[in-house]
C-alpha cells in the first residue's frame, strides 16, 4: 500500500523516536481488539500521530505540565486528521473513507459513541503502555509519567484497563510506577 509507506516515511521524521514503533503497535492492538478491522480503522491507527513528523510539535512544546493536555491533544489530533485526509486525497481514496479516517483520527483521544473510535482510542492507549511508557519515563521523569498514565487511564474502556493491568514490564521501576499510578485511580 503506497499510502502506508508514505505514512511511515512521515512518522519516521517525528522528533519522538518511539513514534514509528508506536504507530505500528497501535495497529497491532487494533487487530487484537478487532481482528476484522476495516481499512479506515487500519489507516487511522497508523496515521493518528503523524503530524509530529511534519510539525515536530510534541507534548513538551509549550506545556510546562500536563494541565492543558486535553486541549493540546485536540489540536494535535486535528492537525493529524487534516494531514491524513490531504494525503488520502492525493492517493485518490474515496471521499467516504477519507471522511471516516479523518473523524477517527480527529477524535482518537476522546472516544465517543462509535465502536471503531473507541477501539482506536483503546489501541493507542494500550500501545503507550505496551511499547513506550519506559521511553516516556526516561524523557519526562516520574511526575509527568504519572500524569500521563492518569490522563490515559481515565478515558479508556474497562477492557483496555484490564489489558493494561496485565502487561508485564522488564524494568521493575516502570512496573511500580504504572502499578502505583493505576492503583490510585481505582
Amino acid at each position: 500500500m503506497k499510502l502506508e509507506k508514505e505514512i511511515e516515511e512521515i512518522i519516521s521524521k517525528s522528533p519522538l523516536d518511539f513514534d514509528p514503533g508506536h504507530s505500528k503497535k497501535t495497529l497491532e492492538w487494533v487487530f487484537k481488539l478487532k481482528p476484522d478491522a476495516n481499512e479506515a480503522l487500519q489507516i487511522a491507527a497508523l496515521a493518528h500521530d503523524m503530524e509530529r513528523g511534519i510539525t515536530g510539535i510534541t507534548e513538551t512544546y509549550g506545556l510546562k505540565d500536563l494541565s492543558n493536555i486535553k486541549e493540546f491533544k485536540r489540536q494535535h489530533a486535528k492537525r493529524s486528521a487534516d494531514i491524513i485526509a490531504d494525503l488520502m486525497k492525493k492517493h485518490d481514496y474515496d471521499e467516504e473513507i477519507i471522511k471516516r479516517v479523518k473523524f477517527l483520527v480527529e477524535k482518537h483521544d476522546e472516544g465517543g459513541d462509535d465502536e471503531e473510535l473507541n477501539i482506536l482510542m483503546d489501541a493507542d492507549s494500550i500501545a503507550y503502555f505496551d511499547y513506550h511508557v519506559a521511553m516516556y519515563y526516561e524523557k519526562n521523569g516520574p511526575e509527568k509519567t504519572k500524569d500521563k498514565i492518569k490522563f490515559i487511564f481515565e478515558k479508556i474502556s474497562g477492557r483496555a484497563k484490564d489489558i493494561i493491568k496485565n502487561l508485564k514490564y522488564e524494568n521493575q521501576e516502570i512496573a511500580k510506577i504504572v502499578e502505583n499510578a493505576i492503583s490510585k485511580l481505582k
